[in-house]
């Protein structure tokens, strides 16, 4: 399934890995089941040997729209792998919009979970390691760290804004919260954001820049990339174009 994709990508070792992957496509070239896809995948990403393994869990527009989050029942809105994963019960980071699965359970303690970027949040840690962000069969190269970095050169389609709202972990009390988070506008019906994100845009000029590194198989496609490159360069862009990332027409 994943191996060969693997192999071929050159993925170095020890290195803290966030990774976004969406199991549909290879899902239906192999018709293996979910459970089977994730299971591999997994595997494939422990045998890289990572320092630190964190797969997004997300539950941004359930928690806009409800302001409440789950630590352990919110379902995750970005994949069937992400999904799978979950229910295997690894550790969540409490993190009501921006929630993450610590396979490895390596995170360090004392990180504030009540805003997405900004000092001592897990953003801000992972991009003080030496880490990769690794994409498997995605339409784009995704790499949510891209929003700190639009958030410094202070894009016009994102605002900072605080969600109040209750989180709950197992059987203890809701608790509530404030958080902040950097977001786009929502469209009416408030299941996605806008001015929507230019991937194929995106791809080109990081594949220019020499900035990810790419395999592809019969059944799938993967590209990685480490994640001080790809921040680097996308603040190049976003110095001579706020609009770099975004299709303006689309607002």
């Amino acid at each position: 399934m994943f191996e060969a994709l693997f192999e071929k990508a050159n993925i170095p070792g020890g290195k803290a890995i966030l990774v976004h992957a969406r199991l549909r496509g290879v899902q239906k070239q192999t018709g293996d089941e979910y459970r089977l896809l994730a299971d591999n995948l997994l595997h494939c990403l422990l045998a890289c040997k990572p320092s630190l393994l964190l797969i997004p869990a997300y539950t941004i527009y359930s928690f806009m729209a409800m302001r409440i989050f789950h630590l352990e029942y919110a379902h995750s809105e970005v994949g069937r792998f992400s999904e799978e994963m979950r229910r295997c019960g690894y550790r969540r980071t409490p993190d009501p919009m921006f929630s993450m699965l610590d396979v490895l359970g390596t995170l360090p303690e004392g990180l504030s979970y009540l805003q997405t970027f900004g000092p001592n949040t897990l953003f801000d840690h992972l991009l003080r390691q030496d880490s990769i962000v690794i994409n498997v069969d995605m339409p784009g190269f995704y790499a949510t760290p891209v929003h700190n970095v639009e958030l410094q050169h202070e894009v016009p389609y994102r605002f900072t804004k605080v969600f109040d709202g209750h989180i709950q972990a197992k059987d203890e009390p809701w608790l509530k919260v404030d958080y902040q988070t950097y977001v786009r506008k929502l469209n009416l019906y408030g299941s996605g954001s806008y001015p929507h994100y230019n991937y194929d845009r995106r791809d080109q000029y990081l594949r220019t820049q020499g900035v990810i590194s790419e395999s592809r198989t019969r059944t799938g496609y993967l590209a990685w990339a480490e994640l001080s490159s790809f921040c680097s360069v996308i603040g190049d862009a976003l110095k001579k174009d706020k609009f770099f990332l975004v299709d303006q027409a689309s607002g």
